[in-house]
């Protein structure tokens, strides 16, 4: 799957161009899933363009945490870990994978944590991340009820990766 498609798929569970800017919401006002609070510059002219959110998934949740090295062969993963990446933080989809895989949690996909999940078949891993990331969003909502309201979307889309 390319880069293009990763980031359509992204961009269409982030509600596409609808502005958001629910008082809930930690991020504030968000546009194609892009938060002005994370992303204060492409806010500058007060709207982002669907340009500027696809440099930001390409830049910050598919080459900066270094997803573009992993293969065809675990696109899935791929797939659900820059998804992933843009709801919890590159460094934590990170951690959850190297949870998954067996190898030193440090929020880093080096290559380490690469030969771990090549060795280990697609739709597993594309499964033990997913059972991580709703581990992890039940722990959220426990700690802050507040954050309930979101459950539902933010488990369809945990859940999307599961085969």
């Amino acid at each position: 799957m390319s880069v293009k498609a990763i980031i359509d798929g992204v961009l269409e569970r982030e509600g596409g161009g609808r502005v958001t800017n629910d008082s809930a919401d930690h991020g504030g006002r968000t546009q194609y899933g892009i938060s002005e609070r994370s992303h204060a510059a492409a806010w500058a002219d007060g709207k982002v363009t669907e340009a500027e959110a696809r440099d930001i998934y390409e830049s910050k949740y598919y080459k900066g945490p270094g997803y573009d090295q992993i293969p065809d062969s675990h696109a899935k993963t791929r797939e659900q870990l820059v998804d992933f990446a843009v709801n919890s933080g590159p460094y934590i989809a990170t951690q959850k994978l190297q949870e998954a895989v067996g190898t030193k949690v440090d929020g880093k996909f080096g290559k380490e944590t690469l030969a771990k999940l090549l060795a280990i078949d697609d739709r597993s891993i594309a499964n033990l991340l997913a059972v991580a990331r709703i581990r992890m969003l039940g722990r959220i909502v426990q700690k802050n009820n507040t954050q309930a309201r979101w459950i539902s979307g933010w488990l369809n889309r945990a859940t999307e990766w599961i085969h």
